[in-house]
């Protein structure tokens, strides 16, 4: 599948559906898909996780984690701009201690992304891994 047919997906689909989904993209990704293009993929696939109201489960969201983890990077800001919704949005803790143990590594980032990274880290809270903790409290 390409990135517009996952843009034309429905909003709303059944959890096990968006499974299969996230794992053909991430199968197509292993087989050289760009990884802009993949992470645009990703980001259509979010949109739809985040209308079940549910955190991913497992192994998917390990594998997600890892994955999302071996992508990140400092030097591109439209990347550290998908990155982060990814994370924070799918809950991806290995990722987020990536995000802030970055911002003491590397020295070269830009005033830009490194205020990205930080008012990420701000606005996260302590429930960082259940975005939905908020709505579960109602």
């Amino acid at each position: 599948m390409n990135i517009e047919d996952y843009e034309n997906l429905p909003d709303r689909l059944p959890k096990e559906q968006i499974y299969s989904y996230f794992k053909g993209a991430i199968d197509d990704f292993k087989q050289k898909k760009s990884k802009d293009e993949f992470l645009e993929i990703l980001t259509a696939l979010m949109e739809r996780q985040i209308m079940t109201y549910e955190l991913l489960e497992e192994p998917l969201h390990a594998e997600l984690d890892e994955l999302i983890s071996s992508l990140w990077n400092t030097e591109n800001y439209n990347d550290v701009d998908i990155i982060l919704s990814l994370i924070v949005n799918l809950g991806l803790e290995k990722s987020f201690e990536k995000v802030k143990s970055s911002i003491s590594v590397s020295k070269s980032i830009t005033p830009e992304i490194l205020a990205e990274i930080k008012e990420t880290i701000e606005d996260v809270g302590d429930h960082f891994a259940n975005p939905y903790y908020d709505l579960e409290q109602k």
